[in-house]
Formats: C-alpha cells, structure tokens, sequence
C-alpha cells in the first residue's frame, strides 16, 4: 500500500541488486557496512586495515529471491544472506545457452514487472549479502515484481534436476522443455560408444 515501507524480501520476488551497500569483515574480523564507489582497496572503520573489496558481486541486472539465511562468524557476528537467481534478457549473452534445461524463459506481466522475455539462469545461484537489498539508510529496496507461481513451480522444478535431487524427470517436465538445443545438450554428453545407438535408435523411430 502507499505510504507503507517496502517488506523484507520473499521467494519469487524480483529486484534490482543495490551493489553499493554490503557488510565487510577485515582480517581483524571488524564488520562494517560500506558503501562502495567501486571495487578495489578501502581501510576498515575501526583499525584502518586494508580490505579487498574487489571481488564483491555486482551488477545492476534483476535477480529472484529464492531462499534466505544467516551465516555465523567466528566472531560470532551473523549475516543475513539471501540465496537469488539472477536475470537477464540478453539471449547472446556468452554462456547463455537458452535451451539449457536449467535456463528458464519468463515471459513479461504486469506481476513480475519485466520489461522484456528473460532468461531466469537456474544453475548461477548464488547467495548475496542481505545489504545488497537496501537502501543507503537500510530501508528494504522497493521490489520489481513477484513471479508468477507456474514459473516458480519451474524453477523449483530445475533446481532439483540441478542439484541431483530427483533422477528422472516428469513425462510433463520433458513434454515442457523438449527443443533442439536440449536434445543435442543431452546427446553430447552420452559416451561416444552410446551416441551411434542413440541415433539408430532416433531413426527406427522416425521410419
């Protein structure tokens, strides 16, 4: 509602990364939040040690919540982290395969606030600082849009193939993303010796 500030970020929900704003920890295990100009070497607020900041995640391409936690130090300082799938609508992307069966197609609504078709990139998950989801003064950032549930239904659904979780696939999962580029991600893979049976195989069932 209007007026009311934005909520703690939820599964499917989508946002624009704040790269800006993370927690770091100095070799003296001093946390502070800063606010980065860009990556490279900064002192710690407290014993102006040097920190390298240069390999904190950026970009400013939409990501999906997917899960959220704490990590305990062993200063026993605790991160609230979130698990998120980033975005992108760049189909040449380098390492995009779009046929990838842990690549999903989302299409643009007026629920998720996407401009244009994306590409939800299953296999990249990752988990990021919660700061990178707040504003300079540590108010939760205003969220893009929410997924529609069939397509978080889908990426769960990747995920577990992804992970190892579940073996063999639905006929209904198959039927969804059956396309060249799968076919031939899942020939290349079979050994050699298989890959001659498998076309014969594909003939017979073609004659």
């Amino acid at each position: 509602m209007a007026g009311q500030k934005p909520k703690r970020p939820k599964q499917g929900w989508i946002y624009f990364i704040n790269p800006s704003r993370v927690s770091l920890t100095c070799h003296f295990r001093h946390v502070h939040i800063y606010e980065l100009n860009e990556p490279g070497y900064l002192k710690c607020k407290t014993c102006q040690g040097t920190i390298n900041s240069s390999r904190v995640i950026r970009g400013e391409h939409p990501h999906i919540i997917w899960t959220s936690d704490e990590f305990e130090d062993k200063s026993g300082y605790k991160a609230p982290f979130f698990s998120v799938i980033p975005l992108t609508s760049e189909k040449n992307q380098t390492g995009l395969h779009t046929g990838l069966p842990t690549t999903l197609p989302i299409n643009p609504t007026q629920k998720n606030g996407l401009d244009k078709k994306s590409y939800a990139l299953v296999h990249q998950l990752f988990a990021v600082d919660a700061n990178c989801f707040k504003d300079k003064v540590g108010n939760w950032l205003e969220r893009k849009g929410q997924l529609e549930k069939a397509d978080k239904d889908d990426i769960n659904e990747r995920l577990k193939f992804h992970l190892g979780l579940t073996e063999n696939p639905s006929d209904d999962w198959w039927a969804k993303n059956a396309n060249i580029e799968t076919l031939k991600k899942v020939f290349y893979l079979l050994p050699d010796k298989e890959k001659s049976q498998a076309i014969e195989e594909l003939i017979d069932l073609e004659s």
